[in-house]
């Protein structure tokens, strides 16, 4: 079976987190010192503000996924080739504005 591509195009703004994992020992005179244990997986906050027929296709895609259970590949804004990632959460956000438009933001996060 492919692996599913999660296609939908985020709203214009977007916040990235990227992280190391450091190691820090601190000795008794107080100087420090750190190893570097590789990066941790970069995630993202996306929200999508469309009409109702959209959000549910991207909630359809996140029960298919069973939310953060199964990954899946995705393209991050700026970037040419699609990553595999998955959910981050275990719940889905939605909010509706009357019965035609609404928002969800969702975090995906990187599968290294």
């Amino acid at each position: 079976m492919p692996t599913p591509v999660f296609t939908w195009i985020p709203d214009f703004a977007w916040r990235s987190q990227f992280r190391r994992r450091v190691n820090i020992t601190t000795f008794e005179s107080g100087k420090e010192q750190r190893s570097d244990r590789g990066s941790a997986p970069r995630e993202w906050t996306l929200s999508f503000t469309d009409s109702g027929g959209v959000l549910a296709e991207i909630e359809a895609f996140w029960n298919a996924r069973k939310g953060p259970v199964e990954s899946f590949l995705w393209t991050p804004p700026g970037e040419l080739s699609a990553i595999t990632v998955r959910f981050k959460d275990d719940t889905l956000k939605s909010e509706r504005s009357g019965s035609k438009y609404g928002r969800i933001e969702l975090t995906l996060r990187e599968i290294l």
